[in-house]
């Protein structure tokens, strides 16, 4: 049985601050919403709905009062990490964050809640399910 917390050490891992942004680190390539792409190996993504740096965060999540533990249990079946390979992020307009390509998920606490090559990401905030979408941004109106 392997050890639910390990990793290689060239994946491409996110996780949940309480109260925070989802942090990744790895091989990321991020869509703008001016059609741009950027690459970088860390990036802090808003999870609140109220940045004003969408996909990232600004910071909006401590005025605004966002509440979330972030501590998500972990899927069953975990699933297996990806080979090392990039991860897309984009934006559906209106909706989730896509993340296309091998992704370690971790909770607040450090434990990997999902290894997967395609993850919906809330980032209006209002998700039963952070850090995954539930289709809660439909019901909210939210644009970003």
């Amino acid at each position: 049985m392997s050890d639910s917390t390990a990793t290689p050490d060239s994946a491409n891992i996110g996780f949940t601050v309480p109260n925070g942004p989802f942090i990744v680190t790895g091989d990321l390539q991020i869509s703008l919403a001016d059609g741009q792409s950027v690459s970088q190996p860390r990036a802090s993504l808003c999870r609140c709905g109220a940045s004003s740096r969408k996909p990232f965060c600004d910071g909006s999540h401590r005025t605004i009062g966002f509440a979330d533990a972030g501590d998500a249990l972990p899927a069953d079946p975990l699933g297996e990490p990806g080979a090392p390979a990039p991860v897309a992020f984009s934006c559906v307009p209106g909706g989730p964050l896509l993340a296309s390509g091998p992704l370690t998920i971790q909770n607040s606490q450090k434990q990997t809640i999902a290894n997967s090559t395609e993850t919906w990401l809330c980032r209006c905030g209002a998700s039963a399910n952070k850090p995954y979408c539930d289709g809660s941004h439909a019901g909210i109106g939210f644009e970003g």
